[in-house]
């Protein structure tokens, strides 16, 4: 019993890590986009 719930626990941890490292580089790639957007804003300016 103690073993399924090590392995549900790993699968588990397994997971949110990934998901993190997803909403990570959506973050970071927002923040290019935005960084370029506001060059392209000042340069027509």
């Amino acid at each position: 019993m103690n073993d399924k719930k090590k392995a549900r626990r790993a699968r588990r941890d397994a997971q949110q890590e990934k998901q993190a490292k997803l909403i990570i580089n959506w973050i970071f790639g927002i923040l290019v986009l935005a960084a370029f957007l506001f060059l392209i804003v000042q340069m027509i300016a």
